[in-house]
């Protein structure tokens, strides 16, 4: 691929990765390699030139102690054949000279003498060939001995270490990319483990398809791959809630959806009575208006998950709510001999939708009447718990198996007891979308037999 159109190579992570490393890794080494070659330099320079301190220091003392002549005596020693020496008297006449052999083109008239009265400065002198350097000192009768060497030898060593510097250039180099192409495939091996299991899944659909987690892997690649096969998990839960959604809304329009279609067949089968006719068109209203609730109420569940349902909350009296609801509903509970019982102040503000809030509670109420037996009794309680209000419905019903209680929240789910009541299975979906959408949130605990409490949390 990269053959056929380099521009891909260039834009590729990998190339990108290990060239960032090699250029991060050259910089390094040779910020190191100058400043130990700094170092080096300078221990060099300050080395010869302590040799100089040294035999001005000697020799000062040895001409203060012994005279002009063991100076010379001491000058013209071989142990100082390759320094430069000059004996320079008050009037500024040559008293002694000794200049190395190898200093063939070195022109004495070269030094100015004034400077060299200078003890604290360093003087250069430039030659065809070599570079010299000379140091002077006063002695105590004012003479001034002056000292020299050449550069030559010095910048040969320096030059040497500067080309093992470059030639070390080269192995870098190969080490940095070597390192760089081994942390660019370990850094990258997560990442294309991710792409194989994903083209694997495109090509083939296996939404099963997991990536593997290397038993070597590092912290941060297990972290990676593990948070991926999560959210492969939670999209195949979600496509298989969906694909029971469909399964369940199928299911539960198919029936409708026949008593529809066998009304209408038998009302065109009919002899145009007005009375059957009418009577079956009743009947295909009911059997619509059942599908259009169903699918309504779908789409009020979808928009309250995904944020999108219009709420338009205000400061409202929950209490005076929770009274219309209770007079709403109370004929069908004494009917059923069921007491309800309410539990809260008169007055008690919370900022919520009130439309969508009583639909919210009268899905709740109309599930404890339906499930709680004859003689039963409902209680509605309002409290305050820290920063939430807590609304409470507590029946003294069936109650609900444990092996049921994750479930009920879904769409379309009935239970085994609620499959013997009227309903569609979108109550409870319902009622957790709208107070999810309110910053709020559902609890349930139940018993079997001892009946279910419905707990509501919404922001006080």
């Amino acid at each position: 691929m990269f053959l056929k159109n380099p521009k891909l190579l260039f834009k590729s992570s990998s190339f990108r990765l290990i060239t960032w490393y090699t250029v991060i890794f050259i910089i390094s080494s040779l910020i190191i390699n100058i400043y130990t070659y700094s170092v080096i330099s300078s221990f060099i320079y300050e080395q010869s030139r302590d040799e100089i301190y040294e035999d001005l220091d000697e020799m000062g003392v040895l001409y203060e102690e012994e005279g002009l002549e063991t100076l010379k005596e001491d000058v013209f020693e071989d142990d100082y054949e390759s320094i430069f020496h000059r004996l320079i008297g008050n009037e500024g006449q040559t008293i002694i000279l000794r200049i190395p052999e190898d200093w063939d083109e070195f022109n004495v008239n070269k030094l100015d003498v004034a400077n060299s009265l200078n003890n604290k400065e360093w003087i250069s002198v430039e030659g065809d060939e070599q570079d010299y350097e000379f140091k002077s000192k006063v002695l105590f009768d004012g003479t001034v001995l002056q000292l020299g060497q050449s550069m030559d030898k010095r910048e040969n060593l320096l030059a040497k270490i500067r080309k093992v510097f470059i030639f070390a250039i080269i192995p870098i180099v190969l080490f940095a990319y070597i390192g760089g192409v081994f942390i660019a495939d370990r850094a990258l091996s997560p990442i294309r483990q991710l792409i194989n299991t994903l083209n694997s899944i495109v090509s083939s659909a296996r939404i099963k398809e997991r990536a593997p987690v290397a038993p070597a892997a590092d912290k941060f690649s297990k972290e990676l791959i593990t948070l991926f096969n999560s959210m492969l998990d939670k999209i195949e839960s979600l496509i298989n809630g969906m694909k029971n959604i469909l399964d369940n809304v199928a299911h539960d329009l198919r029936t409708p959806m026949t008593r529809l279609r066998g009304t209408a067949e038998m009302a065109l089968q009919s002899e145009n009575n007005e009375h059957e006719l009418r009577e079956a068109i009743s009947d295909c209203i009911e059997e619509s208006e059942r599908i259009l609730l169903t699918l309504n109420t779908l789409m009020d569940v979808s928009e309250a998950e995904t944020g999108a349902l219009k709420l338009n909350p205000e400061r409202n009296n929950i209490a005076e709510l929770i009274d219309g609801v209770v007079d709403l509903y109370g004929y069908v509970a004494e009917e059923k001999k069921v007491s309800l019982n309410k539990i809260y102040p008169a007055e008690f503000f919370l900022t919520i939708d009130s439309n969508w809030m009583r639909q919210v509670l009268a899905n709740l109420l109309d599930n404890a009447i339906k499930y709680t037996p004859p003689g039963g009794k409902i209680d509605i309680e309002v409290v305050h718990k820290g920063t939430k209000a807590v609304i409470k419905i507590k029946d003294t019903g069936i109650g609900i198996p444990k092996e049921e209680l994750e479930n009920i929240w879904e769409r379309l789910y009935r239970g085994d007891e609620s499959r013997t009541q009227r309903g569609l299975g979108l109550g409870l979906s319902l009622v957790k979308a709208i107070v999810g959408a309110h910053r709020g949130y559902v609890e349930v605990t139940s018993e079997p037999g001892s009946g279910s409490i419905f707990s509501i949390y919404l922001p006080a």
